[in-house]
């Protein structure tokens, strides 16, 4: 119960004093597709498909990445900097609780972008929605590659408690992943060896390849999977060992035994 508080306490936090929140990962990428989709016309694609079914992909991936490569390391550094996270840690939260509730709130703004770029799709542009098991399937990878990127994101919050050099590195990784995943043109007319190396990122799967789903060409993207499963073990280790750095004088005080604490409060 007092760690759903932190959430709703985070939630706040995030959307009212964090404008750049909404702007980039529920404005923006409804922004974009009225502008791409519209200036196209929606034309069909093939299948009774149309332009807005692909985009749709791209939109969720342009509200994705900011989120989670901006917003959320950003909100890490910030209370890191402040020593508002340390606060919390000496009044007992475990920084990991902490962490997790950040991610937490991230994880549902991105499901709520997800969300509304589909109604607006919908309403707007007559999207077609696929059946249950399709649906289902596609958001299993998004939140797959949601998770992964906001791993990221926590170990870019983590590597430094300047909020300055947090949010230009992740304003640059965020344009560059943007631009090199088809954010901004098309992913077919940049350089193969681009392509090539994005074929190594999972944010490039959302933005491009989730369509054989949305299209019921395929239900289970192995590769993508097997890809991100790797990658999130080994940013998971990454953030433990970050973690233990920034919090040090937590888990130090965790490590040792009552005897020893109460030693030390006795000469004190």
């Amino acid at each position: 119960m007092r760690y759903a508080r932190y959430i709703l306490i985070e939630l706040k936090v995030i959307l009212l004093r964090i404008p750049i929140v909404l702007f980039f990962s529920i404005i923006f990428p409804l922004m974009m597709m009225v502008i791409v989709v519209g200036s196209e016309g929606n034309i069909e694609i093939g299948d009774g498909f149309h332009l807005t079914d692909k985009y749709i992909m791209i939109a969720s991936g342009i509200g994705l990445v900011p989120l989670c490569l901006v917003s959320l390391p950003v909100s890490i550094a910030a209370e890191r900097e402040s020593g508002v996270m340390e606060r919390y840690v000496l009044f007992g939260i475990n920084p990991f609780a902490i962490i997790g509730s950040k991610v937490t709130v991230h994880m549902m703004i991105a499901i709520i972008q997800f969300t509304l770029v589909c109604v607006f799709a919908k309403i707007v542009f007559n999207l077609s929605i696929p059946d249950a098991l399709t649906l289902f399937s596609f958001i299993m990878h998004y939140l797959l590659a949601a998770v992964f990127t906001l791993s990221v994101g926590v170990m870019l919050g983590l590597l430094t408690t300047r909020v300055q050099i947090v949010q230009v590195a992740g304003l640059a990784l965020m344009f560059m992943i943007l631009a090199l995943s088809g954010g901004f043109n098309e992913f077919s007319t940049l350089p193969e060896n681009v392509q090539g190396v994005m074929d190594y990122f999972p944010v490039k799967y959302l933005m491009n390849d989730f369509i054989s789903i949305w299209f019921k060409t395929e239900l289970f993207l192995g590769e993508f999977f097997q890809l991100t499963l790797g990658y999130l073990t080994v940013t998971g280790i990454i953030i433990y060992v970050l973690m233990r750095r920034a919090f040090k004088f937590h888990f130090s005080f965790q490590s040792l035994s009552p005897l020893d604490t109460s030693s030390k409060h006795g000469k004190a």
